[in-house]
């Protein structure tokens, strides 16, 4: 839990400081990408699919190629260079130094070109989970990666390109193809109406989501039976779903603002509310829920910084000219947030949230093997 919390503080009031230097954002990324990149990088059996990925990867140095490309369960665009690689080295915590390279690489270059306040970019891709589901949901998250570069196509109404960003987000994880509609249904406009129609929709789902479980299982997450598949079967905590539906009205309450400044931020928006509405599928069938990871990273490392600025310039103007009540309000509207976000990230360690606790190291298993240090 320590090493969770160094990073969210290290990172946040570190960012604080850092950001203010001239090239402070781009020492800002650099520092926080190594961060979050070793803690990944060298972590052991943190994460429920840490050990299946290892088993498969052990597997793979005594199958062909062509029992590779056979396979149907996993995609070709991981499972081929994972099996390359398990030619060159038996290692297979070589893998997951790959792949956390790869996530982190993808994340902070985006947050540098886009955000306008990385250090709050770093802290709301902490506190809302994705650091950790990049250690659990690997494939998806590389997919996930992808994404964020496409939704810039959908700002610029560039099919073709964002056709062609989804299709490759596919090799690494099938479910990438759910984007393909939403090039258009994320420029719908955000509203009153449109939340109601995307609710009524919710509702539908949970009338037939065993249907639904049907083609999804079949088409999407093979080898999962829905009729035993504890993720299946089972449904996610809704605490999670609770607090990503919370900031989802807090910014849908400023979508003017935010639209009014930045167009893209209604597509953002629009990724918001469907990172929420999976996660609250999820809570019938935890399965389901995985779709959100496709919708997660835009709005949470760009967007609610967004959201956080507008809230702070929404509290300089509640007073008028009475900057004793405004910094009271903006205090109180800083602690809110903080302290929400700090409550769900302790939440989700203590909880052991896709299997991320207790935290090891490589390191640490070395010393186990070889019977304590000295």
């Amino acid at each position: 839990m320590i090493t969770y919390w160094l990073l969210l503080i290290g990172l946040t009031l570190g960012g604080y400081f850092i950001c203010r230097l001239k090239q402070g954002r781009l020492i800002y990324c650099i520092a926080a990408g190594i961060a979050l990149f070793t803690v990944s990088a060298v972590r052991a059996h943190v994460g429920y699919d840490y050990n299946l990925y290892g088993t498969v990867f052990m597997n793979n140095m005594t199958r062909s190629m062509e029992d590779i490309i056979a396979e149907e369960r996993m995609e070709k665009g991981f499972a081929i260079p994972m099996k390359l690689l398990s030619d060159v080295t038996s290692d297979y915590q070589v893998m997951f130094v790959i792949i956390a390279f790869i996530i982190t690489l993808a994340v902070m270059l985006y947050i540098y070109f886009y955000s306008e306040k990385p250090y709050l970019s770093v802290f709301f891709f902490l506190t809302f989970g994705l650091f950790f589901n990049s250690m659990d949901f690997m494939r998806q998250m590389i997919a996930a990666s992808v994404i964020l570069y496409a939704l810039q196509f959908v700002k610029k109404k560039q099919f073709i390109r964002f056709l062609a960003l989804v299709l490759f987000a596919s090799v690494f994880h099938i479910s990438a193809l759910i984007m393909i509609p939403f090039y258009f249904i994320l420029r719908f406009k955000m509203d009153w109406l449109t939340l109601g129609i995307y609710s009524g929709i919710t509702v539908i789902y949970f009338i037939f989501s065993w249907d639904i479980l049907g083609f999804v299982t079949k088409y999407v997450y093979k080898g999962y039976d829905p009729t035993k598949s504890a993720e299946v079967i089972n449904g996610t905590n809704p605490i999670y779903a609770l607090f990503f539906a919370l900031f989802f009205m807090l910014a849908f309450l400023l979508r003017r603002e935010l639209t009014e400044k930045d167009s893209f931020n209604n597509i953002l928006l629009n990724c918001m509310f469907f990172m929420v509405f999976f996660e609250i599928c999820g809570i019938r069938h935890a399965i389901v829920s995985r779709f959100a990871v496709l919708f997660f990273i835009p709005p949470v490392v760009i967007l609610m910084p967004r959201v956080f600025d507008v809230l702070m310039k929404k509290c300089s103007l509640a007073f008028g000219g009475d900057k004793t009540r405004t910094n009271i309000l903006k205090t109180v509207s800083v602690v809110v947030v903080m302290g929400l976000c700090s409550f769900i990230y302790t939440y989700m360690i203590t909880n052991n949230y896709n299997g991320i606790s207790p935290y090891r190291t490589i390191f640490e298993e070395e010393v186990d093997r070889n019977g304590g240090a000295d």
